[in-house]
This record gives C-alpha cells, structure tokens and sequence, in this order.
C-alpha cells in the first residue's frame, strides 16, 4: 500500500508537503488540524490545493500558531499500489478501503458510489476539500453504506474544480506494511456520537505503542446542514484522543482513524 502519514507545523499560509517517495500518480490526501493544548476549535477550514502531485501538495486555511499542527495523511489512488487481500480489492490491512476524487459541480448533496463494496454497512469516512483557495464550508457525511457515502456542502464549481477527497474504510483495526517506509503500520477506524458541546475524549480499542496520527471526519447522519464549527484535535496519547467543536447533535458523529509506524 502507498501512504504517507505526517504532521507538519504551521507558523505561517501556507504549509508544502513533499512525499519522500513519489505516488504512482496524484494521491488522494486527507486533512486534520490539530491545535495542541488548546480548548477552542480552529476558524478554518483546511483545504488541500489544487493541483496534488504524485510528489507532493500544498494544503492553506490561515490557520497557525506556534503549537498547530496539520495532520496529513496522502494514499494511492492507483490500482496497482494496494495489497490484494479479496479478489484484489484494495485494504488497509484486513480493512477494505475505498478512496479517491470526486468532482463536485452541484451544491448540496453528492452520491459517490465505490468500484468495490466494503465488508461494512457503515464504514467510516474521511472528506477533505480540495480547491484553488480555502473554502468556507465543512465537507459533511449524510449517509454512507457498503457501496457508497452521501456527503453535504455548500462548496460547489460548475467547471468541475472543486473535488472531494475521501477515504471510506471498514471498522476495526489492524495493521499493514507501508511500501513507503518499509515498516508495519497499525490503524485502528471508529465513530463517536458527539450529543454536546466542546471537548470530548475517545478511548482506543486498545493502546498504542506511541501516540497514533489521527484524523477527523463529520457525520450528521440523515441531515443536510452547514456546520457552524470544525472538529479540531486537541491531544493524542497512546491509550485516546482529545478534541473539540462546537458541533453537537443526537445524529451527529464523528468519524476518525488513528495511524501509527511500529
């Protein structure tokens, strides 16, 4: 598998990503912010730049500050670079993925339909925006099932421009070998129901053998609606994670994925 996890500071817009080993072709790239320490979500929105590279991508929000950090994780989006565990369908491990781009012409809602069906009915999904500039609205799931996820936002180009960038992964955990760094990777996907305001702690399922990567994805299950705050990761140890947002619904969730190199 092709995929490349890293946190980089950002003191300054805008922040460039070099993959230390060239994609096959563009990867698609997911984002997080991360504002260690704080106890406030950040303002904006991060957005990766058009055009991504398969060596790299540069990803703006104005977001910055000594201690914020932006969580990026980039994986293949060509056939060729998975691990083929089922009739060649692509995973993380023994969890089934689905990534890629999705060109986003319409404001509202967007089906986007996978090649191949996961083994969960519910996968857990990450969205990143991709554009010119930083948009001003949260991609968010609606609906996700075993072949494919709704999402919901006002960012919209009639030309096509706009992309979604998106991982849907199967629930669970396990680990694989990253070509890009020859060393096994542990992933562990899940959700958490955010029912009120502000900080919030999510246990891993089990420890960690150092403090994971970990990214953050909303779903406002069955309800389309802009979102007034961004999920902001606060601090990540080996055993949970931290973070924050003004969002809070009975159907509203957060999904996230944890990474970590052993």
């Amino acid at each position: 598998m092709s995929i490349y996890i890293t946190q980089q500071q950002r003191t300054s817009d805008t922040i460039t990503v070099n993959f230390p080993a060239p994609f096959d072709q563009a990867p698609v790239v997911l984002v997080t912010p991360f504002w260690k320490g704080e106890s406030k979500p950040v303002a904006s929105i991060e957005t990766v730049i058009t055009p991504i590279t398969p060596g790299g991508c540069k990803i703006s929000s104005g977001n910055q500050a000594s201690d914020y950090w932006v969580n990026v994780l980039a994986i293949g989006n060509d056939p060729g670079s998975a691990i083929s565990v089922d009739n060649g369908k692509r995973s993380l491990g023994q969890l089934g993925i689905s990534a890629g781009v999705h060109a986003k012409m319409q404001a509202g809602l967007t089906t986007i339909n996978f090649t191949d069906k996961l083994k969960s009915n519910d996968p857990v999904v990450l969205l990143a925006p991709q554009w010119t500039s930083p948009v001003s609205f949260t991609e968010c799931l609606v609906g996700s099932a075993a072949s494919e996820i709704t999402t919901y936002s006002q960012n919209m180009a009639a030309s096509g421009a706009y992309s979604i960038e998106y991982l849907a992964a199967d629930r669970g955990t396990s680990s694989f070998r990253n070509s890009v760094t020859s060393r096994f990777t542990q992933v562990e996907t899940g959700t958490f129901n955010k029912t009120g305001s502000g900080n919030y702690r999510v246990y891993f399922q089990s420890p960690f053998s150092a403090p994971p990567i970990v990214f953050l994805s909303s779903w406002w299950n069955g309800t389309q609606g802009d979102l007034s705050s961004i999920e902001t990761l606060l601090d990540v140890t080996d055993e949970y994670f931290d973070a924050t947002s003004g969002n809070a619904a009975a159907n509203y969730f957060v999904n996230w994925m944890a990474f970590e190199n052993t």
